[in-house]
């Protein structure tokens, strides 16, 4: 049933999107409906890639995980739209990580799991909650979504 509405939701969206938001006919705009790979920025990197289950963050505003939409414009990927688009961790002159969360957020890696794993953190805190208050048994709990490195990162 979640994925029925996650699905009508989605084409809902969309469907608002492509009547209320001008998109220049060169630009057009396009939600990837299922999942999408997140490759690392590096060949050097130590896990695989992650399967980002798109759909099933469409209950979430668009600008939660896309920060700089500016909403008339095709939605960039973070390591392409300049926010977060360092390969590796920046580091300080003597070669240690910068201590700077503004430089730190840069670093793609650091940015997914700030925003991922922090989401998920927030609602398995709140389902905690909901479950400690004993509300009655219709109060829906929402799924947590993956907190640990094997969950996103499947051996390959």
């Amino acid at each position: 049933m979640r994925n029925t509405s996650g699905i009508l939701a989605a084409t809902v969206l969309i469907l608002l999107c492509l009547v209320w938001v001008p998109v220049e006919a060169e630009e057009e705009m396009c939600v990837p409906m299922g999942e999408i790979t997140l490759e690392p920025l590096t060949t050097e990197a130590k896990r695989s890639a992650v399967i980002f289950p798109h759909a099933v963050h469409f209950d979430y505003s668009c600008r939660e995980c896309h920060h700089k939409w500016e909403k008339e414009k095709p939605i960039l990927g973070c390591s392409a739209s300049g926010c977060h688009d360092l390969a590796e961790m920046p580091k300080s002159d003597e070669g240690r990580p910068v201590k700077d969360p503004a430089v730190q957020i840069r670093y793609y890696k650091n940015a997914y799991h700030q925003m991922c794993i922090g989401c998920h953190m927030q609602i398995a805190k709140k389902n905690e909650a909901l479950q400690a208050s004993r509300m009655p048994g219709e109060a829906k709990i929402a799924s947590t979504g993956p907190t640990g490195c094997i969950q996103c990162h499947p051996k390959e």
